[in-house]
């Protein structure tokens, strides 16, 4: 089997049925753009590498396309994916030539699963697909009080791929709403402090909508997603800052620089412990207590500090977080030594911490 990578060949067809705003095949072709290249024609095929093509109008379950594929590699001639007798999709290996105008055919034919492909024939076959692409926008990694926050970015996300804004346009943005929220926040006002804590509520929400609107425009990029975890740090930072800063201004003698050095130690601690022991693996991996301290680490902190301001009590939260996030990334050490003791005998892939 060669080692050439897949090219993918996107039928010529530009009126191919659209899937929030972008045309069905092409949306197929960028989520499996991981395991190989895109072809406009068939003139930009190399011949000595194997190629998928795909039908236009509908839409693919990956993971049966994938299966499609793992069959279909080992086999020397040409394969079809047949689903209700039509065929939706052909592998050609390497060094066997497309067929006359790169038409969907295969000398091996092979069944195809009954979810692994979509018609998009009416409105209301489009409007489903859709629908369970929103769906797909959910993270495993949300918050728990996050996924609140989900339902309305993807809201927002739906008006917004409608628009020429960018992904880095929106982080930006929130980013500036994180901030002024955060300097509202520090104010000793009730009024002042409150506005600024449901600023940041908001920055939250848009927080999720950079991504997505990413993912829906098939505009994903490292340095996008690098942009993206700065701004969210920038933004955590400043609201740790910012609530010291109000205790302070509210009662100037109150005890602020103990816990304030507290949480903002805590805070930069419990980032790096995470990002080192589960943010680094791979998203499959983050499974069990990892991903219960990777919902943790999220945003849901927002809704205390919402509610806190909300009764004029950020100095509890204060006190709260100073010494709950230190708990946090010191028993995140422990999880990791327990389960790293008991890894050997089951070959667990783990990072060394």
């Amino acid at each position: 089997m060669s080692d050439a990578p897949l090219q993918i060949l996107l039928p010529e067809r530009s009126d191919g049925p659209m899937v929030a705003g972008v045309p069905a095949a092409l949306r197929t072709a960028q989520a499996l753009g991981e395991d190989g290249r895109l072809c406009r024609t068939a003139a930009d095929v190399a011949a000595d590498a194997p190629v998928l093509r795909l039908r236009p109008d509908g839409v693919y379950d990956l993971e049966a396309l994938r299966g499609f594929l793992a069959q279909a590699r080992p086999i020397a001639a040409s394969s079809a994916w047949l689903w209700k007798g039509q065929v939706i999709a052909a592998y050609t290996p390497p060094g066997r030539g497309l067929p006359p105008e790169g038409g969907l055919d295969g000398e091996r034919r092979l069944e195809a699963p009954g979810p692994a492909w979509q018609p998009l024939i009416t409105e209301a076959d489009r409007r489903e697909a859709e629908e369970r692409l929103f769906r797909s926008l959910r993270s495993e990694s949300d918050g728990y009080l996050a996924r609140l926050d989900r339902t309305l970015s993807i809201a927002i996300s739906k008006r917004l791929i409608r628009t020429r804004v960018t992904p880095n346009q929106i982080t930006t943005f929130s980013l500036l709403v994180g901030l002024a929220g955060a300097g509202l926040l520090a104010s000793a006002a009730y009024g002042t402090s409150l506005l600024g804590a449901l600023l940041l509520w908001s920055c939250c929400v848009l927080d999720g909508c950079d991504g997505e609107v990413a993912r829906l425009k098939l505009m994903c990029s490292e340095e996008g997603a690098l942009y993206d975890v700065i701004a969210d740090n920038v933004v955590h930072v400043a609201i740790f800052v910012a609530v010291p800063l109000h205790v302070r201004a509210a009662d100037p003698g109150a005890s602020f620089w103990a816990p304030g050095t507290l949480l903002i130690s805590g805070v930069l601690l419990s980032m790096f412990w995470v990002w080192r022991l589960i943010l680094r693996r791979p998203e499959g991996a983050r499974r069990g207590a990892s991903r219960v301290y990777e919902r943790i680490a999220s945003r849901d902190f927002i809704y205390l500090v919402v509610a806190f301001a909300a009764i004029g009590r950020l100095g509890w939260f204060l006190w709260s977080a100073a010494i709950g996030s230190h708990l946090f990334w010191l028993s995140l050490i422990v999880m990791e030594a327990i389960g790293a003791g008991a890894s050997p005998s089951t070959g667990s892939g783990r990072a060394p911490a």
